[in-house]
């Protein structure tokens, strides 16, 4: 599946338009070409400073950074691909 960033959050968050519902279970989640892992449930799965995509409470997948911003680390912003 393919799909983008629409937005990012002032917190450096990137909220994609892909479903979490839409993905099948344990993919992948790739931001311009960056392995983010597979969708976690929380920013508490991974340690602080590594990238995390989730369920948003927008009903889409998000991309961050715990304890970070994603769209820092990562260097994108709206428009750039995400693939799942």
């Amino acid at each position: 599946m393919v799909g983008e960033v629409l937005y990012v959050d002032r917190f450096g968050t990137l909220i994609s338009n892909i479903s979490p519902s839409a993905l099948k279970p344990g993919a992948n989640i790739r931001v311009a070409g960056t392995d983010v892992g597979p969708l976690r449930r929380t920013f508490a799965d991974v340690a602080s400073g590594a990238l995390v995509a989730f369920p948003g409470s927008g009903g889409t997948v998000e991309i961050a950074v715990r304890d970070g911003s994603a769209m820092r680390l990562l260097g994108v912003g709206a428009g750039a691909e995400v693939r799942a």
